[in-house]
Order: structure tokens, then sequence, then C-alpha cells
């Protein structure tokens, strides 16, 4: 992560010590999230294993930067991947039946700027969820939640992350 506010400071942070230290806001410049539409399964496969591999060796996921302001951080580049992070780690807290307080907290400090719905989906993704039930498709468990608003599947964001949640 890069700071420009008195030259440039470079840290390497793991996404778990990036919302330790600050809140993640993805600002409305950037474009939706990508990774998780239907013609980029390559690239999100590609990703996932290497992400996947990552849990036996770490891995350098290449420069995430941006600026960071009332400590709040906002990237310039690595969106897909801070998304994507960020999606990982919900599931697998979920998954484990380990989504408290002090993960919920933490992962309550990643929003969306680019559009309201974006920002109220993971919100409630968090502070709200879903219940795993066996075989279930975790986009149909998330859409057919009580929060979950049926004019968010029309949110480009909201929809590639159910696509990669799945």
């Amino acid at each position: 992560m890069a700071n420009d506010n008195k030259g440039k400071q470079f840290e390497r942070l793991s996404f778990h010590q990036l919302l330790e230290k600050t809140s993640v806001e993805i600002p409305i410049i950037q474009r939706d999230y990508a990774q998780g539409r239907k013609n980029q399964e390559k690239v999100r496969n590609k990703f996932l294993s290497a992400l996947y591999e990552g849990f036996k060796d770490p891995i350098e996921l290449d420069f995430v930067y941006g600026s960071e302001d009332k400590n709040t951080f906002q990237p310039l580049d690595g969106q897909q991947r801070l998304t994507t992070l960020f999606l990982l780690h919900w599931y697998i807290a979920t998954k484990e039946n380990n989504l408290y307080n002090n993960i919920k907290t933490q992962l309550s400090k990643f929003t969306y700027e680019t559009r309201t719905s974006s920002r109220e989906f993971c919100t409630e993704l968090v502070e709200k969820g879903i219940v795993f039930e066996n075989d279930a498709i975790i986009s149909d468990l998330v859409k057919n939640s009580a929060w979950f608003v049926a004019s968010w599947e029309k949110d480009p964001t909201i929809s590639a992350m159910l696509i990669m949640l799945d």
C-alpha cells in the first residue's frame, strides 16, 4: 500500500492486517467488480487457484495502491483482488460458523462507494449473512435471505460477487 502524504510508503500486508490498520473503501471512480462476471471464468479460476495455493505457501498478490485519508484506504489499483479477498474471508468465516463480532467488525471495514446498493449489500452480507446448507448454492441462500433486496440483482457488482461466491 502506498501513501503519498509524505513521500511514498510501502508496506507488505495481508488482507487481515490491512483491515486491522484501516478501513477499505472502493471509491466511486472505480469500475464494478469484474472478477465474478460470467465471462471472466478463466480469470476467476486462475486467481482462485492461486489463492488456494496460498494456503500452502504464502503468495504475493502484486501491488495494491491508492491513498489513505482519515484512516480509510481508497485503492486506485487492486480493487478486484481486495473484493475477492473480502468475499473469501467472509465465505470461510461463514462456512466455519465463525462469523463472530471480531471478524464481523473487521469485515465491516470493507465497503463500496460506487453504488449505495453495493455498499448496503456488503454491510448486510457481513452483519446478517446466511446459514450454510449442504449442497445449497450460496447465491441462492443469499438471495433467499430476508435481508436481500431483489433489485440488488441488477447491480453488476453484486451479481458478480454472487457468482464469485458460488
